[in-house]
C-alpha cells in the first residue's frame, strides 16, 4: 500500500526507518544506563492456521534486499521447543526483537530528563493552545495557569483529543487490554515459554504475551470486545483467550488487569512533522515504546534545526478519512469483521 501510494523508494526508506527505530532503543538504554530489564530475547510469531503458516513461510523466503531480518521457520512439530502449546500451526522466530519493562523504562527516561535540567510538571492538563497575537510562539492554557512557549510539541498518540483538532482527525485510539497471572513459580512459568521469547500471533485481532521480568508470571494482552470496556470486564475474557493457548493455566488466577490506548493511523504508519507551527510525533500503531523514543529524538533534532532529524516519514501526507472527527465509529464493525476472518483461519 505504501509503495502504491508513494513509490517504491519511499516505501523502502520508510521500512528501513522502522527497523532503525526498533534497533535504536537498545543502544539508547545501554548508553544512558537505564535499568529496565531490557534483553534481546527474540519473538515467536505463531501461525494460528495452516494457511497463515504458509504465508509466514513465503514471507521469510521473499525478504526484500536491504530489509532482511533474521527469521527462522519453526514447524508445528518443533514448536514445543519454544512454547508449550498445540494452539499454533508452527511459526517463525524473529531474533532481533527485545523485551523491556515499560514502566521502569519510563521512570528511567524521566530521571535522565530531570538530571539534564528539564522541568517536568505532571497532572497538568493542557486546555487550549493558541498562537500569540503579537510575536512568535504560543500560549498554552493549562489547569495550573498559562505557559508561553516558543515551540509546542504534541506527542499524545492514543490520547490525542479535541485540544488539537487537526491531529484528532488523523489518529484514532484503540484500547489494549492486559492481565497478569498470579505467581506461578519460576519452573511453571518458564516451562510455558521455554526461551523467554516475546510471543505474538498471526490473527488480525492479535494477542501478545510474555513472561514477567522475574519469570514467574504470564503477562497476556489483546482486544476482547467490539467496543471499549473496563479491566474488570476484559479480565475474564482475556483469561479465556489465554487458556485456549495454555490449557495448563485454566485454574490459574489473575492478579492484575489493566488497559491503555494505543494510537493508530489510517496509513498504519507513524507520522512526524509540523502543522500550523505545532510539532507532532504520533501514530505508532502498537509499537510505541521503541518508536516514540526514536521519533521523539528525531523531532527534537528537527526543532533544533539539525539535519540529522530529517526522516522520510516527515514527507508523508498525514491523511484522515471523510466523516472521522476523533470518534472511531468504524472500530467495532472492523473488529467484528476481522474476528470473523480469524475464526475462519484465513
Amino acid at each position: 500500500m505504501l509503495a502504491k501510494n508513494h513509490g517504491s523508494h519511499t516505501a523502502f526508506e520508510a521500512h528501513r526507518e522502522g527497523l532503525r527505530a526498533i534497533a535504536s532503543i537498545g543502544d539508547f538504554i545501554q548508553e544512558e544506563g537505564i535499568d529496565c530489564d531490557y534483553r534481546v530475547c527474540g519473538r515467536f510469531y505463531g501461525a494460528h492456521s495452516p494457511k497463515h503458516f504458509e504465508k509466514l513461510k513465503r514471507k521469510i523466503n521473499a525478504q526484500q534486499k536491504g530489509l532482511e531480518i533474521d527469521a527462522q521457520l519453526v514447524q508445528r512439530k518443533d514448536q514445543h521447543e519454544e512454547i508449550s502449546s498445540d494452539f499454533y500451526h508452527g511459526g517463525i522466530i524473529q531474533t532481533q526483537f527485545a523485551s523491556v519493562d515499560p514502566a521502569a523504562y519510563h521512570q528511567g527516561v524521566l530521571g535522565k530528563v530531570r538530571e539534564a535540567g528539564a522541568r517536568v510538571e505532571g497532572f497538568t492538563e493542557a486546555l487550549a493552545v493558541s498562537k500569540r497575537s503579537k510575536g512568535a510562539g504560543f500560549d498554552v492554557q493549562t489547569s495550573r495557569g498559562l505557559v508561553r512557549a516558543g515551540d509546542v510539541v504534541v506527542a499524545t498518540n492514543g490520547y490525542t483529543s479535541r485540544l488539537t483538532p487537526w491531529l484528532n482527525r488523523r489518529v484514532f485510539s484503540i484500547g489494549s487490554y492486559m492481565i497478569a497471572t498470579e505467581d506461578l513459580g519460576g519452573d511453571v512459568a518458564r516451562s510455558l515459554i521455554r526461551r523467554d521469547r516475546m510471543v505474538v500471533d498471526s490473527r488480525r485481532i492479535v494477542v501478545y504475551f510474555r513472561l514477567s521480568p522475574d519469570g514467574r508470571r504470564i503477562i497476556f494482552g489483546g482486544r476482547v470486545s467490539l467496543n471499549e470496556t473496563n479491566p474488570r470486564v476484559s479480565a475474564p475474557r482475556l483469561h479465556r483467550h489465554m487458556t485456549a493457548i495454555f490449557p495448563q493455566l485454566r485454574t490459574a488466577k489473575i492478579s492484575h488487569s489493566w488497559m491503555g490506548f494505543v494510537g493508530w493511523t489510517f496509513q498504519h504508519m507513524p507520522h512526524i512533522g509540523r502543522h500550523d507551527g505545532i510539532w507532532y510525533a504520533m501514530g505508532y500503531c502498537g509499537s510505541g515504546v521503541a518508536l516514540s523514543t526514536y521519533f521523539g529524538t528525531r523531532l527534537g533534532q528537527q526543532i533544533m534545526g539539525q539535519e540529522a532529524g530529517r526522516t522520510v516519514l516527515s514527507d508523508l501526507p498525514f491523511r484522515t478519512r471523510p466523516g472521522y472527527y476523533g470518534n472511531p465509529w468504524f472500530l467495532s464493525a472492523s473488529v467484528g469483521w476481522y474476528g470473523f476472518l480469524d475464526r475462519l483461519g484465513i
